[in-house]
């Protein structure tokens, strides 16, 4: 596998982010792969819109990995905490990888970048996600990179154009002290 490089999202970059993670998360590509949730849900995973205002912002970064001039994953990394606080922590969300280099380590390589960002972004030195807790598969590798689950739980967002199949799961976090 040839190492991506790493780059921050730019405003042009909103429409291949927006197409990366909506084949990542629910596209008949991925459908029933760990990886997907299209099972659960059928509408939107996000928008130009929403990338576009997570670019602009001063406390977020979507972090893209190309591999020969093509975009092959991604994630949003947010900071949590203000600067001096204990436990500085960052949220790592959006997290997509091309169907394509699904199961060739790829997502190890993006995570384990995620978690070096974000202590140079924000001094951060816990890395926080929410996972849909019905998705065990997905716990179980987060799990293997050394991810805990809390014990918090909290509501899924489902909205008018979530699509869901079923609403009969929530979100769970899980976290990693990094650093």
């Amino acid at each position: 596998m040839t190492e991506p490089s790493f780059r921050y999202a730019r405003r042009a970059d909103a429409p291949a982010l927006v197409e990366l993670i909506e084949r990542a998360y629910r596209s008949p590509e991925t459908e029933g792969s760990w990886a997907s949730e299209a099972h659960l849900l059928k509408g939107p995973r996000t928008s130009i819109d929403e990338v576009l205002d997570l670019i602009a912002r001063e406390d977020s970064r979507f972090l893209v990995a190309e591999r020969d001039g093509a975009i092959v994953g991604c994630c949003l990394l947010q900071g949590l905490s203000q600067p001096g606080e204990p436990n500085n922590a960052a949220y790592f969300g959006m997290f997509a990888l091309d169907p394509r280099a699904q199961g060739g380590g790829m997502g190890k390589v993006i995570i384990a970048e995620a978690e070096r960002r974000i202590q140079d972004l924000w001094g951060a030195n816990e890395m926080v996600m929410t996972v849909i807790n019905i998705r065990t598969e997905l716990i179980g590798w987060y799990e293997r990179r050394g991810y805990h689950l809390t014990g918090a739980a909290l509501p899924f967002p489902f909205s008018e154009t979530s699509g869901e199949t079923t609403r009969d799961f929530h979100l769970v976090e899980m976290r990693k002290r990094v650093g």
